[in-house]
């Protein structure tokens, strides 16, 4: 039987919400989750985990004794990312050692040539010891960073070769057509950004720069959410938070702040003291995300009889078109597995679109696709994806000291321009750099 009355309401059920919600219990909070399924959390970070994610993640199962984030490696399973433009095809998901000869091998600009036999010199597991202490140095760096407000500033440590692969990748990320003259980084790097944050991008900040090389280079993970957010789910409840599938049937707000909300499983009305969104929210409730920043909505291709069990695709492949890199088409997603395949195609979310409004292209785009990347023939149907994409290509950056690793971005819930009081968005945009590994520091928070 649920509460009248809660300090924390969380919409959208996802591994950070529970996580969340485990955390405000710890803390002697009431806690409903509701799981909505319209409020839809999928998003490729989310799901597909390089190193620093899990150490973040470890840290927070030690720091609350969550037994299910201490064994939080059975649920993950080997992954792969692939990155295809017309310039390079790039499949990455293995040992660093691994991942680096491909960068190189598809980015020679990278080192120096006379360099390469000391790449080739090196023993995977001796280079695979090294760079994950460099990389738990980083991201323990960042970790302690985010306690503060001061910026950090992370040198790599390494052979002299290593380091200028470091130096060149930040400098050619960020060169300026004008001086490049072609888009072959700044395609790797639109790339990067939808694997890592979900986010477009053309330029990156110092501090984000150690993040996306060790993201690259790292080895992926496919987490298993089914499984461990079901034994997340009997964590919060043990803990006596409250939990519930269904769907928000009404809103009350007055005067702008928010009064309470009534279930459609009649369990009568339910206020709390604030309301947490952990996705982005959908077309049908009466209130919207404010932003800046524009987003992409998702149409999505998939089989018919598709195959619900929770066994996930473990390969992505991230595809773009150099020449529409800026434009409202800046990307394709095709995921690969045994038991579910998918094909996402992005569209700009503007007053009064729809998915259906893009079905010629979507099919146009998955039949050219789908014969450059084997994917399952047959019956397919398309229909409109949850996620969601944050197109920070407008923002201009010309700052060159590092800044604070926890910067919110401007995402506000709001009736019009009114800010609605008492909502708040925690969704995968609430930072604007290092994606999940960025909610992993700011759910403390508060």
């Amino acid at each position: 039987m649920l509460k009248n009355r809660y300090q924390e309401i969380l919409v959208g059920m996802s591994l950070m919400s529970l996580v969340r919600g485990i955390i405000s219990l710890h803390r002697d909070r009431s806690t409903l989750l509701i799981d909505d399924k319209r409020f839809s959390v999928e998003n490729y970070p989310g799901h597909f985990l390089s190193e620093m994610e899990i150490l973040a993640l470890l840290r927070i199962g030690k720091k609350f004794d969550v037994p299910e984030l201490l064994d939080l490696r059975q649920f993950l399973i080997p992954a792969k990312i692939e990155f295809a433009t017309e310039s390079a095809r790039l499949k990455l998901g293995a040992s660093p050692l691994s991942n680096l000869k491909e960068v190189l091998r598809k980015y020679p600009e990278f080192i120096d040539a006379t360099d390469l036999d000391q790449v080739y010199a090196e023993q995977d597991d001796a280079f695979t010891a090294s760079f994950m202490a460099e990389l738990r140095r980083y991201e323990t760096q960042c970790f302690e960073s985010s306690l503060r407000t001061k910026g950090q500033r992370f040198d790599l440590q390494g052979p002299k070769w290593l380091k200028t692969v470091y130096e060149r990748f930040g400098k050619l990320l960020n060169e300026e057509y004008n001086v490049s003259k072609n888009l072959k980084f700044a395609g790797l790097l639109h790339l990067l950004g939808l694997s890592a944050e979900e986010k477009l991008k053309t330029k990156l900040l110092p501090e984000e720069l150690p993040f996306y090389f060790f993201r690259l280079l790292s080895p992926i993970y496919r987490l298993q959410d089914f499984f461990l957010t079901t034994q997340l789910k009997r964590r919060l409840t043990l803990l006596g938070g409250d939990y519930k599938e269904s769907s928000v049937q009404f809103w009350q707000m007055h005067e702008h702040k928010f009064e309470n909300l009534l279930l459609a499983s009649f369990e009568g009305v339910i206020s709390g003291d604030r309301v947490l969104f952990f996705s982005h929210l959908p077309e049908e409730v009466p209130f919207t995300l404010r932003s800046p920043y524009s987003l992409f909505r998702k149409s999505q291709m998939a089989p018919v009889k598709r195959n619900t069990a929770p066994f996930p695709p473990t390969s992505l492949t991230f595809m773009a078109n150099s020449d529409l890199l800026g434009s409202e088409r800046p990307y394709r997603v095709m995921a690969k597995g045994n038991d579910l395949s998918y094909y996402h195609w992005p569209y700009p979310e503007l007053p009064g679109s729809k998915s259906a409004f893009y079905d010629k292209a979507l099919t146009e785009a998955f039949q050219v696709d789908s014969e450059f990347m084997p994917f399952e023939k047959g019956s397919n149907e398309s229909t409109q994806f949850g996620g969601t994409t944050l197109d920070l290509r407008p923002l201009r950056l010309d700052r060159k000291s590092e800044g604070p690793v926890l910067t919110k971005l401007p995402m506000d819930i709001s009736v019009g321009d009114r800010v609605i009081e008492g909502f708040e968005y925690w969704g995968p945009f609430r930072y604007r750099s290092l994606g999940l590994l960025a909610l992993c520091y700011g759910v403390e928070a508060n």
